[in-house]
């Protein structure tokens, strides 16, 4: 017996010692991956708590260790519907006779090469004019507003708007006047850069919750750095479920007239003057926020420019 316990020890202490794997590259096409010279690797946020920042609750249960990039689904064009509301029944899709419903229907069984992107927001519509109750539909990367909409303009949306090509270069709005639109106006978006903070609280508390602070701070920043709302300035606004409910906050930034589309997930108070002042104004990518983006917002960029995550 002694000599099998001595056979077995050694056998023990022999074996080979179990590594941990090292963590893989995020699976991403390089569509996703910001070119070097537009990424900040470092955020100066508040390393602790701090009395400047307000704090989110710390009941709420967040993801902190997953990885960030990847974790939304590229698209090619964004549908933002203007409701003048903050939230929504818990799946906007299933919201059956409304706009979102309606055009996300359509998008599922007429579905386009690209990913085209529907959620509702808390914009207030600004462009009714011969049509009672009527909806604004910010679209981009067009960059226009497409006004008078109705839940039963819907097939009409999709056939001229959803089917147009994905634009290349800035949009020339003359050229819808010659299109058989009905009742529906096209005007230039007004903003310079959109900031869309997930506010669905029905779908998630977790975003419900983060969204009003963090909302506030963006106000305040922006107020501080003179940069104003309406015509070439900047929005702050809530959006409806956008994925990702654990990484909240959760904020999509429009930058560059509407032809960049950054994703940031983990976003605290702390991190919103980073955002405006690096992300904003000077058109760069915080990584250790950075989720994904809307297609081609980077360009045609030689895949070595891109930074290795």
């Amino acid at each position: 017996m002694s000599g099998f316990l001595k056979t077995l020890g050694s056998y023990i202490v022999s074996s080979p010692t179990t590594t941990t794997p090292e963590p893989e590259e995020p699976q991403v096409e390089i569509d996703q991956i910001p070119p070097q010279e537009i990424v900040v690797k470092d955020c100066d946020t508040c390393v602790e708590e701090c009395d400047e920042h307000s704090q989110f609750p710390s009941y709420l249960d967040l993801d902190s260790e997953s990885p960030l990039l990847g974790s939304m689904s590229p698209y090619g064009r964004h549908f933002m519907i203007s409701t003048a509301q903050s939230d929504w029944p818990e799946r906007i899709e299933e919201d059956y006779g409304t706009l979102a419903a309606n055009l996300q229907a359509l998008l599922v069984a007429q579905p386009m090469s690209w990913r085209t992107f529907v959620t509702n927001t808390s914009l207030i519509p600004q462009h009714g004019t011969t049509v009672s109750c009527s909806l604004d539909v910010v679209i981009l990367p067009d960059n226009i507003i497409v006004g008078n909409v109705t839940p039963d303009d819907a097939q009409l949306l999709y056939d001229v708007f959803v089917k147009m090509p994905l634009p290349i270069e800035s949009v020339d709005i003359t050229k819808y006047k010659n299109l058989n639109i009905g009742e529906l106006g096209v005007y230039p978006n007004p903003y310079e850069n959109m900031i869309l903070i997930c506010s669905h609280r029905k779908r998630d508390k977790r975003c419900g919750v983060t969204a009003p602070i963090l909302a506030r701070e963006f106000d305040h920043v922006l107020r501080e750095l003179d940069i104003h709302d309406g015509e070439g300035g900047t929005s702050v606004s809530m959006v409806s479920h956008i994925g990702g409910h654990k990484f909240a906050g959760n904020v999509i930034c429009y930058v560059n007239k509407g032809k960049t589309g950054i994703w940031y997930g983990r976003v605290k108070s702390c991190h919103c003057r980073a955002i405006i002042e690096e992300t904003l104004v000077k058109g760069k990518v915080i990584k250790e926020l950075y989720r994904g983006s809307m297609n081609h917002s980077f360009g045609d960029v030689n895949p070595c420019h891109r930074i290795k995550w």
